[in-house]
């Protein structure tokens, strides 16, 4: 693997999320309304880099196993942190963050033992993107202090790593037993519900955030 590889646009797109999180944690310390703006601005541009790197990689033909550990990593790395910030300034509860933490470092550890015994890199799946994403909402939510969005996620966020955490799980002993990585097909009336969800979801979640911004 080429020592230039980092400098691919991708990577770096994975790579700065890394970047954005002692910025993310300075605002959160702040904690001025103004802040915490920029504090979740910072949290949006992250979200979407999550998003931009795979599209990024596929579409420059630079997917590399490289940028396979990089992704998940990053997104890890950054919640890791980000919930111990919370859990000191937003009174982030412990038993949560024991639930988000060690689903990852068991992937993390899961992964790596691949990648040392089998070299295998173990890509992101659906619901791995699924539960950064309702991470990352509900880190929004603790940011804000906006107790909707805390309830409503955090009743998605449990499911979501217990079902993500199985993925994973079941992808790890299929690896383990030397069967290849399963082909993942999308099929159109997937995508539908899942737009479907994700139109739903944002229009149920930030009508209540704007009704409640406008009692702050």
């Amino acid at each position: 693997m080429s020592r230039l590889a980092i400098l691919q646009p991708a990577n770096l797109l994975s790579l700065s999320r890394v970047l954005l999180t002692p910025l993310v944690g300075y605002f959160l310390w702040k904690g001025d309304l103004q802040s915490t703006h920029i504090c979740a601005l910072l949290l949006i541009v992250a979200g979407i880099t999550d998003g931009l790197d795979g599209y990024v990689a596929r579409k420059l033909g630079q997917i590399s196993d490289l940028g396979k550990t990089l992704d998940p990593l990053a997104d890890k790395l950054m919640a890791t942190v980000l919930i111990g910030l919370l859990i000191m300034y937003r009174d982030f509860p412990w038993w949560l963050a024991g639930v988000v933490v060690g689903r990852d470092f068991l992937i993390l550890l899961a992964g790596l033992t691949l990648m040392r015994g089998e070299k295998i890199v173990v890509p992101s799946n659906w619901a791995g993107k699924y539960t950064f994403a309702a991470i990352a909402f509900l880190i929004g939510s603790y940011i804000y202090r906006y107790p909707f969005g805390i309830t409503l996620v955090t009743w998605m966020t449990v499911p979501l790593v217990a079902i993500s955490s199985l993925f994973y799980a079941r992808l790890f002993l299929r690896l383990k037993r030397g069967e290849k990585l399963p082909v993942r097909i999308d099929r159109p009336l997937w995508k539908v519900l899942r737009t479907a969800f994700n139109i739903s979801f944002l229009i149920v979640y930030f009508y209540g955030f704007f009704k409640f911004m406008d009692w702050m």
